[in-house]
């Protein structure tokens, strides 16, 4: 099959989306059996180096100024020209051009518009009409799945679930190099305890309740917060901070090097993300993958992740999320089980299955 894969992203784009498709490049070369791949890239990036080469690799610049025009009429004009047996588009799907799979990142500006801005709302709301054009959809978890056919009637087709896979850079603190662990620790001036959250700052993720949850649980240790402002960040996490009420529980780090932020998450005692809504919730896998016991919300795809690796809670419930803290906090045991039961479930996430059943699905006929 002569199959196009957008890969757009792959230097430049929405973080976790970035990840994802820089990982789906590389394993879907590595699984590939019979296809001749076309990676479509975007222009300007045409002098970074790509780093896959060989029989049935090609890769194809493209315009992708704007993800939903690209995908609109970019690809498939390509796709047409290149005599492409499908393409696997992110998010945004065509209306024409060779046979389309649409591979759905998430679709929560439907389920929770509060989370996004007017304009945000009116670029994604293409999404679901498209999808009606789809041979294939595919999305992220089953808890997506539920989300998509829930709020995207009309579909044709069946929403195929492949699951993300866990990232081989994060590793147990026994298993990392103790003088560059200690080096970061020193670095970033991280205390001796910690918790951690790593995320967009957003509305979405919930760190106004998680803070005031810290804040609450006496001898808590300061949650150290990893991440990019968004436009609509949590009002509640902006006053706490701007009002100077922290007493040092909380902590902005910023954006932190992809060297060094498996190091922060093996140095951390808990990893908390009581977010309001994810598709998938790839800083989970990273904290079991790092061996840290996980605090996180008892809905979204939380649960389908996590299994019983993890401590729950009402994310809207600033006492809640309080109560399970403190019972992590006070419980080494606990803690220790969670670690362990991380780690084992981590193991059943694996990009290598991941882009295997991709590639599977698009073989299967329609």
């Amino acid at each position: 099959m002569k199959t196009g894969i957008d890969a757009k992203w792959y230097f430049e784009g929405p973080v976790s989306n970035r990840l994802v498709v820089q990982k789906l490049v590389q394993h879907m070369i590595a699984a590939n059996k019979g296809h001749r791949l076309y990676f479509f890239l975007n222009r300007k990036h045409r002098h970074l180096p790509f780093h896959f080469s060989g029989p049935g690799i090609e890769t194809v610049y493209v315009w992708g100024g704007n993800n939903l025009i690209s995908n609109l009429f970019i690809l498939p004009f390509y796709g047409k020209k290149l005599g492409l047996d499908g393409i696997l588009y992110q998010n945004f799907g065509s209306f024409w051009g060779p046979e389309r799979w649409v591979y759905i990142h998430d679709v929560v500006f439907l389920s929770h518009p509060r989370f996004f801005s007017l304009a945000e709302r009116l670029y994604f709301s293409f999404m679901p009409l498209l999808l009606r054009f789809a041979a294939k959809i595919i999305t992220i978890s089953y808890s997506e799945k539920k989300r998509i056919e829930t709020w995207c009637p009309g579909l044709k087709v069946p929403v195929e679930v492949v699951h993300h896979g866990r990232d081989g850079r994060f590793l147990p603190a026994e298993k990392c190099p103790q003088n560059e662990l200690n080096e970061v620790k020193s670095r970033l001036g991280l205390p001796g305890r910690y918790l951690l959250f790593v995320g967009r700052l957003n509305v979405r993720k919930n760190l106004g309740r998680l803070a005031e949850a810290v804040m609450a649980v006496p001898d808590c240790p300061p949650l150290m917060i990893i991440g990019e402002k968004d436009w609509k960040s949590d009002p509640g996490l902006d006053s706490l901070l701007e009002n100077g009420e922290t007493e040092g529980k909380l902590r902005r780090l910023g954006k932190v090097s992809a060297n060094d932020l498996p190091l922060v998450y093996a140095g951390a005692e808990i990893f908390c993300f009581v977010s309001l809504a994810e598709g998938f919730g790839l800083p989970v896998l990273e904290a079991m993958s790092a061996g840290i016991p996980v605090l996180t919300s008892a809905d979204s795809a939380m649960s389908e992740i996590c299994g019983s690796a993890a401590e729950y809670c009402n994310p809207m419930d600033t006492q809640s999320i309080a109560q399970a803290l403190s019972s992590l906090l006070n419980d080494r045991e606990k803690r220790a089980q969670l670690s362990l039961a991380g780690l084992k479930r981590q193991e059943e996430f694996d990009w290598d299955h991941t882009a295997k059943r991709l590639l599977e699905i698009m073989e299967k006929k329609s």
